[in-house]
């Protein structure tokens, strides 16, 4: 049914997990699509009361598929972006995500939209989007702000730099640390202690959390999107993305 992801369910956990390990579970349109496919199915599910997001190979994921940028189909990537953003911010039920070695662009950003989050030792996160041209993605213009103040969100998002476990967890941005390979073992210990919960109570408790702003997030993405496709389209960005290609 998927291309890009796997999803597994069993014992009332929802297992997705991106799966194109050759290329460190980079996202193209194609897995926008089964990731939001499959998000919705899991939440829909009555077999379903946790869902637990990961990548395959022990990597999350390197971000955007740098080729998509440069191609003839920006708008229908952006409605890819867009719709993933408004299937996560939808999400009744508690997302978990497992995080392994890279969390990139799209990668972090995700992140922003899950209830927790487990990373282990040595993962690096990043969002690049100064140093593409263009600008931030997936409302994290206004949520990375929330989870971890104001002028670390500044540095993060101006500076594009790669931040640690360590300095995640510092600010609030993950929940806890794992070991190396562990991190996709301490998500389901810790959906098994969910699982302890009566399901109403943890969907109503996701609700009241999120109700100042949920209603916020598909025009605040959809207004970074705006900026995005008009700096994306400029020679100079085009270039930039161009030469990052050919290096890579």
């Amino acid at each position: 049914m998927y291309q890009d992801i796997t999803l597994t369910i069993e014992n009332r956990i929802a297992h997705l997990q991106i799966n194109r390990p050759k290329c460190l579970n980079a996202i193209r349109m194609q897995t926008y699509k089964d990731i939001i496919a499959g998000l919705k199915e899991a939440d829909q599910s009555d077999d379903v009361s946790v869902i637990v997001v990961s990548g395959a190979n022990n990597a999350f994921t390197a971000g955007n598929d740098l080729s998509d940028l440069v191609g003839d189909e920006i708008q229908a990537l952006m409605e890819c972006v867009q719709g993933i953003i408004e299937t996560s911010n939808a999400i009744t039920k508690p997302v978990i995500a497992a995080v392994e070695k890279v969390a990139v662009g799209i990668g972090t950003t995700m992140l922003l939209h899950c209830d927790m989050v487990i990373a282990a030792e040595g993962t690096r996160f990043r969002v690049p989007f100064a140093n593409l041209g263009v600008c931030p993605e997936g409302a994290s213009s206004y949520l990375l702000e929330r989870n971890v103040g104001p002028k670390i969100a500044a540095e993060l998002l101006m500076t594009g730099r790669f931040f640690s476990t360590e300095e995640a967890q510092q600010w609030g941005f993950i929940n806890q640390t794992c070991d190396k390979g562990e991190a996709i073992n301490s998500a389901m210990a810790l959906a098994g202690e969910l699982l302890k919960q009566p399901l109403p109570s943890l969907i109503a408790t996701k609700r009241l959390m999120k109700k100042d702003y949920i209603d916020l997030i598909p025009e605040i993405s959809q207004n970074e999107l705006n900026e995005f496709v008009a700096l994306l389209n400029s020679d100079s960005t085009q270039a930039r993305i161009k030469a990052m290609l050919k290096g890579a």
